[in-house]
């Protein structure tokens, strides 16, 4: 592999590829004009750029894979920006951007104007990223865990087909013979948020369960799960349904290359439990606030909080038999 001279010399992505599959450092200059060097680490999945600091430093604070320090270097006088770029799975688009700075540089932009407007011009490629909420990680946990019950024990496109959470529907599974809303909690009560009129609004002949989930963060436990994991279990899992189970993934905001954001470690804290959502269920429900809500049709965006650690559970059919607690 031959080293770029001096002069701006343009990578290909597969020349990008063999720097990283050589597996040593390697540092060059990118410009005649100005001072900046690009150096490839390998082993840390990172692609370094390095520039005399003048001015502020870059604002980079909603780019998780881009961090900017200042540092000395022996022998050369004043400080030096650093700009490190996680390049994991994205070799390239990290050169790019590395080159795109460079190229403001040599324009005579600042460091943190090049950075700012290389960042705004390739949004495409390195977005700032965002990681799901805690309510929302803790949910499709208790949906993946259900899924993957449900996998084990019927064909996997009845499993897959019946998780319709995803596609905005009003329960979270859609069995055979029963619909299922799944509530997933972190707390030491079986307290869930209700999040709306209808969430708990069995559909006309359908018995209609309420699924609890209790987890708990694992610290270091061998039996412990992250999201990335339980994710990549179920996955291996599929065949046929890969592609629908992976739609609905990106439906709910998961990107894999997300996932070393997803860093905790979960345990189930308890077995799970199902309650029958039947007439004596304290559910609000629309036709319930039909009889006693005046006006009615003035009340939107009804959400509750209910605590069924002390109600009656039960036994829910197949699929679910044996992943919920038995009665005695």
């Amino acid at each position: 592999m031959n080293e770029p001279s001096n002069a701006r010399n343009h990578l290909t992505p597969d020349t990008v590829e063999d720097y990283f599959s050589a597996g040593v450092e390697a540092a060059f200059s990118l410009s005649n004009k100005v001072d900046a060097v690009l150096e490839v680490d390998p082993r840390h999945q990172e692609m370094r750029l390095i520039s005399p600091a003048s001015g502020a430093d870059p604002d980079v604070a909603a780019y998780e894979r881009i961090g900017v320090e200042r540092i000395g270097i022996i022998g050369k006088p004043g400080d030096w920006f650093r700009l490190v770029v996680d390049a994991t799975r994205m070799h390239y688009e990290a050169y790019i951007l590395i080159e795109s700075i460079v190229d403001q540089l040599e324009s005579g932009a600042s460091f943190r104007h090049a950075v700012s407007e290389s960042l705004s011009g390739l949004k495409g490629l390195l977005a700032g990223r965002r990681r799901m909420s805690e309510e929302k990680e803790t949910g499709l946990i208790g949906e993946l865990l259900i899924l993957g019950h449900a996998i084990g024990l019927q064909d996997e496109d009845a499993a897959v087909g019946a998780w319709i959470g995803p596609r905005s529907e009003e329960h979270d599974f859609g069995f055979e013979d029963f619909d299922a809303e799944v509530k997933t909690t972190r707390s030491e009560g079986r307290s869930h948020i209700i999040g709306s009129d209808s969430q708990l609004q069995p559909a006309p002949g359908r018995p209609l369960y309420l699924v609890s989930v209790q987890i708990t963060l694992a610290g270091v436990a061998a039996a412990g799960f992250t999201l990335p994991e339980l994710i990549a279990t179920t996955r291996d899992r599929l065949d046929r349904s890969r592609r629908v189970f992976d739609i609905a993934l990106q439906g709910l905001g998961w990107a894999d290359a997300d996932a070393d954001l997803y860093r905790d470690k979960f345990q189930l804290r308890s077995t799970p439990r199902a309650y029958l959502v039947d007439p004596d269920f304290p559910a609000i429900t629309g036709p319930r606030l039909d009889q006693v809500v005046p006006q009615r049709g003035l009340v939107s965006a009804v959400s509750y909080r209910i605590d069924v650690s002390h109600l009656p559970f039960t036994a829910p059919p197949a699929p679910l038999n044996n992943f919920c607690e038995e009665l005695s």
